[in-house]
This record gives C-alpha cells, sequence and structure tokens, in this order.
C-alpha cells in the first residue's frame, strides 16, 4: 500500500488554497487543475475510485480537498482527470468523456496531456 510522508499529507490541498489565494490577489481568473483519475465514482470497469480509496487512500482525500477549493473559488476552472500517464509521445489522439473515463481509457501520454 501507498504511504506518504506526513509533511506531504496535504501537499495538493495547500496548493489549491496558496494557488486560489495568489490569483486571486492578481485578478487573475482562468484555470485549468490536473487532478486524478480516481476520483470518477462511476466507472465499473476499472473501479478507479473504489482502487484509488483502497491502494492510495491518502492521495484520493487530498485531491478531493484540491478540487474542492477550487470548486469553491470565484475562479472560471477546468478540473482535468487523466489515467495513467505514461512516457509515451504525443499523438494528438485523444478522448473525453464528462464526469467519467473514457470507455477502456486506461493510460495516456503526458504529451497528450499537456496539449
Amino acid at each position: 500500500m501507498a504511504t506518504r510522508s506526513p509533511r506531504l499529507k496535504h501537499l495538493v490541498e495547500e496548493f489549491a488554497t496558496a494557488l486560489v489565494t495568489a490569483m486571486s490577489r492578481s485578478d487573475v481568473k482562468r484555470i485549468i487543475v490536473e487532478s486524478v483519475a480516481f476520483l470518477f465514482k462511476g466507472a465499473v470497469i476499472p473501479p478507479v475510485y473504489l482502487l484509488g480509496k483502497l491502494f492510495f487512500s491518502g492521495i484520493v482525500a487530498d485531491a478531493i480537498a484540491m478540487e474542492e477549493i477550487f470548486r469553491r473559488s470565484d475562479l472560471n476552472w477546468t478540473l482535468v482527470r487523466p489515467p495513467e500517464l505514461t512516457n509515451g509521445a504525443r499523438t494528438g489522439k485523444y478522448r473525453i468523456r464528462e464526469d467519467h473515463l473514457p470507455r477502456f481509457g486506461l493510460s495516456i501520454s503526458r504529451s497528450n496531456v499537456a496539449v
């Protein structure tokens, strides 16, 4: 089971708080945030939320807290939850599905997510 250092337990939650504060002070309103696919509760194959809660509970809890900070903010935000990130080449081909992983969307290259 994955464990995290106690000082990293709330890393992305603290990042979100600091970023929302800085953006508000700077009058910047638009953000795209990369989160984790483990937060998709409706996926059955694979059951990503269940796997995340079982094997990466600290990461899931931290990501839930981070997303909530952006949702409560006045920012114009988009949350992206890619599946497993690979070091593959940029193909320019990717699929999206609102509030779910695409069917059989088990991995995507970092290069494609960055586009």
